[in-house]
């Protein structure tokens, strides 16, 4: 009787690990994305068109799009 006790809370334990670990990392990946996007946009238009090039060199055949909320006043 202990034995599946014991099993049972080995991956109750372990599926809870694994459901915070994957909390954190949506959080640092999510703070980093506004970073990225909010110096993006705190760019002038001219450095924005130069990073919109590199950008699609480096993630292609891909494609990440970003809108700044200014540009639509």
């Amino acid at each position: 009787m202990k034995k599946p006790l014991s099993l049972a809370l080995v991956f109750t334990s372990a599926a809870a690990v694994a459901l915070f670990a994957g909390c954190s990392s949506n959080g640092v990946i999510g703070s980093t994305a506004a970073t990225l996007v909010a110096r993006y946009c705190a760019a002038p238009e001219i450095g924005r068109a130069a990073l919109r090039e590199v950008i699609a060199t480096s993630t292609a055949p891909n494609r990440i799009r970003v809108e700044c909320a200014a540009d639509a006043l």
